[in-house]
């Protein structure tokens, strides 16, 4: 005589209820696919220009957000020039040097309270986009980064920032010197990158605070379908604040 089955327990129905809802329902739809911009659009200031081209010659003038820089390291008697190319393979990449250079001598500890606070806006913000960015995944919202800097700047920040770099791994980080497309807006390169990543179809936005100065053509934007933000984003400016950064998530989830 078989044995009857023991009753579920509460919790038990509940996954199943959850497991079954799940198999009627299929595959959860992607909501689709947000690309940031990196520099004043996720960053608070320009991290590329303050060490692409004011940390590598020294010059402190050559863009107005490098004077937080040079003032944080001051305060701490850091370098604000890079001393010579450090070893290894930096051909055509002045930022991965620069980067490399200052690390060595402040140390990655060092570089990473500075991205923090002077390049991320702070500890509060760092958190605050982590749970907008955590919130609106679980829509199904998928999350790139395009930049027209350098992607393996971008990713090394993010090693920094653990609470973002779960949403941007590295198969969704780019900069626009890995395309395939050849045209002439910095934007338009942008939003092929970013169809490149969802061939599949679905909706993809992009968020650039250079849309002001460099919007692609009509032709790029209807072979990709990519639609781009156009809330409150200055550019090279302070970057996405809460609002305009709860503005720009319900656009691209369509809530």
């Amino acid at each position: 005589r078989e044995k009857a089955p023991e009753p579920l327990r509460p919790a038990q129905m509940e996954d199943q209820g959850v497991e079954a809802k799940n198999e009627a329902q299929g595959p959860q739809a992607k909501a689709g696919l947000l690309g940031f911009d990196w520099d004043c659009t996720l960053t608070t200031r320009h991290f590329f220009r303050v060490f692409a081209n004011g940390y590598l010659k020294g010059d402190m003038a050559v863009h107005p957000h490098c004077a937080a820089f040079e003032t944080w390291c001051a305060a701490r008697g850091l370098p604000t020039k890079m001393r010579a190319v450090p070893p290894g393979n930096w051909a055509n990449d002045p930022m991965g040097a620069a980067l490399e250079d200052f690390c060595r001598r402040a140390g990655e500890a060092t570089f990473r309270k500075l991205l923090r606070e002077v390049f991320l806006g702070g500890e509060e913000r760092i958190n605050l986009v982590a749970e907008a960015l955590r919130q609106a995944r679980r829509s199904g919202l998928e999350f790139a980064i395009v930049t027209a800097g350098s992607a393996s700047a971008v990713l090394r920040a993010l090693v920094a920032v653990p609470e973002w770099s779960q949403f941007f791994p590295v198969s969704h980080v780019w900069d626009v010197s890995q395309s395939r497309h050849k045209v002439s807006s910095v934007m338009a390169t942008k939003a092929l990158l970013l169809r490149g990543l969802s061939p599949q179809g679905g909706r993809i936005m992009l968020a650039d605070d250079s849309l002001e100065r460099d919007r692609p053509p009509a032709w790029v934007l209807q072979a990709t379908g990519v639609e781009l933000f156009k809330g409150p984003l200055p550019y090279e400016g302070p970057g996405l604040d809460m609002a305009s950064l709860q503005e720009l998530l319900r656009a691209a989830t369509g809530a």
